[in-house]
């Protein structure tokens, strides 16, 4: 709620007109959902919980849905998670010389190559594939 104190504190006279009218609004409001409940409870306690329940269920769910609307996501992971771009961010950032950059790639290339092998693909289309890079190259 920093946005709703941030505004009461820029805005004080409007503040208090809201609460100053928008109260006897919500007090009719909370009124209108509580006289009935009263008046089950006074007609069976079975019938006032009933509905005590119903309002506190129904209220979660609304509410969840309306704060759920207004929060950003916690955590934005904006790490890359292909290998060959994480290995690639290290190179630009100087982390990386270039022999170490062209040995890892290469271990990273050679990984995959096994795991596409061990997936069912044969070494006759793996080579083949590897000469249709060279040639686009």
């Amino acid at each position: 709620m920093p946005e709703l104190s941030s505004w009461i504190t820029a805005n004080p006279l409007v503040a208090a007109v809201a609460l100053i009218f928008g109260a006897p609004f919500a007090v009719a409001g909370l009124a209108l959902i509580v006289g009935p409940i009263i008046v089950l409870i006074e007609a069976s306690a079975l019938l006032g919980f009933f509905a005590l329940f119903m309002i506190a269920f129904f209220g979660y769910f609304i509410a969840a849905l309306v704060m759920d609307d207004d929060e950003e996501p916690d955590t934005v992971d904006d790490s890359p998670s292909d290998p060959v771009t994480k290995l690639e961010q290290r190179y630009v950032e100087g982390e990386l010389t270039d022999e170490a950059f062209e040995r890892r790639l290469e271990r990273i290339i050679e990984t995959e190559d096994t795991i596409e092998r061990r997936d069912g693909e044969s070494p006759l289309v793996d080579r083949a594939r590897r000469e249709r890079e060279k040639e686009t190259s």
